[in-house]
């Protein structure tokens, strides 16, 4: 009977790519409510709801009307990668545009660059990864101790225009408690076959009295990853992606001062990440990334501050953030942003007929260059203020958040007109809570998004990506309106999320393939070219556009013994991008699905997982198509204590067992830097 029916969902889901989305809403709403019907009266046994950090109302996520996805405990250590993309690549809806192995940047339901914005505990990196596919997210995961994906109306306490969502990593840099034990940490050690990976990192927490202080570093080295096949067609590459080899090290040092009214940290971080570019259309040519980037972190709470209010905090974050895009060991075009980013929140009592809110504001202030041969944008001073606030309503079956944003941002180029604009956005979501193990959760936003730099004043030739990028300096304020329902189904033995969401963004902002081509050798705009020297040509361009899909999960516990339990988990998530003139938007996933086995016992779990991503045809214009592809993975961990204080994790991760050539369709380098081939990674991570 579990055989067949995960068969049946798996062809239920098949189908759903040759259903319109109106055909699809009614289908999917059909069947969960004979779910909702059939499994009412399930004795339920109740777990813990993680808390959720990136809002100040201190929600769980069982009794927030948010859509949100947390990654945390040994899950997020097994999934943990040398990107922010690759560590969520997994998750429901969330994709990684590679380009290479050194960037990974996360692609949330079709969206990626600033409609996703990706933060260090609540504040942005300053890093330059939005102006360009090829910049890596200064943002390391190695060491977080969560990380939370949030959409609808608490995207608007970090920024307006997230219509993917916001992705918050959360470390203990800066301690808000001091802790039990003078010492306390961890050590790890990794290494990868597919790519010779080696990395060591360490962290260590600490507190006495009113004073708390953190540690941490790593390093990690790889050489070019192995790929399934040849990276082009006709080419020998022996088997690896050329260029593809990394190398990067960080260090972080924080304290805090906590006493029963709050407290101050500050912390401080340097990071060092070289990694190379895989050839593209220009074959001959070699490109690494140099990266620095040093930051310096505040951040402070006051309790009680006033009769009204519960706390105030404050966040401070300076950084200095440079890279040198290095041509043929040839220093070239240099990226610097210089910037400061503040934030302060005042979380209220309740009031009126609101049981907790916020009320804040935010300030970003940068100067952003590339000087150069391809420097593509110009030298500019970026500013940006906002002002926000969420509120929530709880009555007894239902509750209610409501959020509301206004900014304005400021971009004065060199030689240029200063581009203005005032975005305003708002969002509101409702949980209605049908039983206690049972939800409905329903959001309506309307976000603005100001085009970013180098959608307006982009203009040159750029070796890294392969491609002349031209801007465009008339570019409106983009709006999208956007509605999701959810469903939450969570018994002793069957738990299930489904999440249908549609998107309709007027003036929307795409970097498109043209059809043009720009010969570097008679620096001249052409209709046809052959060889070396010939970039294709993206514009930034705006039109309306529409999004749909959904997200799926089904868990079924399978076997339960004293020793452990086994689980099952069927999944799936889609996004249907396409222009009001009907053109396909370029860069969207593939409809994904699959099956997950998962053992857990006392000391130790493993799980195997298969998934299916169907062909791209709905590529874009003047894009390619990707083939489909079947990813196996295996997975396993062993805890063992080794003495009084300390335990061990042994781990495992063997990644594409098939050996699949696997072309994302969200990759710009799909067609040269195939992901990577059978590999297996092994490491231990002793606690104490």
């Amino acid at each position: 009977m579990l055989c067949y029916n995960i068969i049946l969902g798996l062809l239920f889901i098949r189908t759903v790519l040759y259903m319109s989305h109106y055909q699809f809403n009614l289908a999917m709403c059909g069947i969960l409510l004979i779910s909702q019907h059939s499994y009412a009266g399930s004795e339920h046994i109740q777990e813990l709801d993680q808390l959720i950090i990136s809002t100040p109302l201190t929600d769980t996520t069982a009794n927030t009307a948010l859509p949100v996805s947390i990654l945390s405990g040994d899950e997020l250590r097994m999934k943990a990668s040398s990107s922010v993309g690759e560590t969520l690549k997994n998750e429901p809806g969330i994709s990684s545009q590679s380009f290479g192995p050194g960037v990974g940047q996360p692609v949330i339901r079709g969206q990626t660059g600033s409609r996703v914005h990706v933060l260090q505990n609540g504040l942005g990196s300053l890093d330059v990864s939005s102006l360009s596919p090829d910049h890596a997210n200064s943002t390391e995961a190695l060491w977080a101790e969560k990380i939370e994906v949030l959409r609808g109306p608490t995207t608007l306490l970090y920024g307006s225009g997230a219509i993917g969502g916001v992705v918050n990593v959360i470390d203990n840099r800066i301690p808000e408690n001091v802790s039990d034990k003078l010492f306390s940490g961890a050590f790890e050690q990794r290494y990868n076959t597919v790519n010779e990976g080696k990395s060591s990192a360490f962290k260590i927490d600490g507190g006495k009295g009113m004073l708390a202080w953190h540690l941490d570093g790593f390093y990690r080295d790889s050489i070019n990853q192995q790929i399934a096949d040849n990276a082009v067609e006709g080419v020998d590459d022996g088997g690896r992606l050329l260029n593809s080899n990394t190398r990067a090290q960080s260090g972080t040092a924080g304290f805090s001062i906590i006493g029963d009214k709050g407290f101050v940290g500050f912390s401080i971080n340097h990071l060092d990440n070289n990694y190379g570019i895989p050839p593209g259309d220009e074959p001959d040519e070699e490109v690494r990334i140099d990266l620095k980037q040093t930051r310096y972190d505040m951040k402070s709470e006051i309790k009680q501050p006033l009769n009204f209010a519960e706390s105030l905090r404050m966040k401070l974050s300076y950084t200095d953030y440079q890279h040198i895009e290095i041509e043929n060991g040839t220093a070239g075009t240099v990226f610097s942003n210089e910037g400061f980013e503040s934030r302060l929140e005042l979380i209220q009592k309740p009031w009126a007929f609101f049981d907790h809110g916020v009320l804040g504001v935010q300030t970003k202030n940068s100067e952003v260059s590339a000087i150069g041969e391809e420097a593509i944008i110009p030298k500019s001073d970026v500013n940006s203020f906002g002002f926000f606030t969420v509120q929530d309503i709880h009555t007894e079956n239902l509750m209610y958040e409501l959020g509301v944003r206004v900014e304005q941002q400021w971009i004065d180029p060199v030689g240029m007109k200063e581009s203005s604009h005032t975005p305003v956005s708002f969002s509101t979501s409702a949980l209605w809570s049908v039983t206690e193990e049972d939800s409905i959760k329903l959001t309506f936003s309307r976000s603005e998004r100001a085009p970013d730099i180098q959608e307006l004043f982009s203009n040159g030739a750029h070796l890294a990506t392969s491609s002349y990028d031209i801007g465009n300096a008339g570019l409106k304020v983009e709006t999208s309106h956007n509605i999701e329902l959810g469903i939450h189904i969570d018994h002793d033995w069957f738990q299930a999320d489904f999440n249908l969401y549609q998107n309709w963004v007027n003036d929307y902002i795409s970097k498109n393939n043209n059809g043009q081509f720009f010969n570097t050798n008679t620096e001249t705009f052409v209709n046809n070219c052959v060889g070396a020297g010939c970039l294709p040509v993206y514009q930034a361009e705006q039109q309306d556009a529409e999004f749909h899909g959904f997200e799926a999960q089904v868990k079924i516990p399978l076997l339960a013994t004293d020793y452990g339990h086994l689980d099952s988990e069927i999944f799936a998530d889609y996004v249907r991008g396409q222009f009001s003139n009907g053109d396909d938007i370029p860069r969207m996933p593939p409809l994904r699905y699959g099956v997950q086995l998962g053992w857990e016992g006392f000391d130790w779990a493993t799980q195997l997982r298969m998934t299916r991503a169907e062909k791209q045809e709905n590529p874009g214009l003047n894009e390619t198509e990707t083939d489909g592809y079947w990813l196996l993975d295996l997975s396993a961990n062993y805890r063992v204590a080794i003495a009084e204080y300390a335990d061990m994790l042994l781990f495992v991760k063997a990644n594409n067992l098939l050996d699949q050539d696997i072309r994302h369709s969200v990759s710009y380098l799909r067609n040269s830097a195939p992901e990577a081939g059978r590999g297996a990674e092994m490491g231990l991570r002793i606690e104490f």
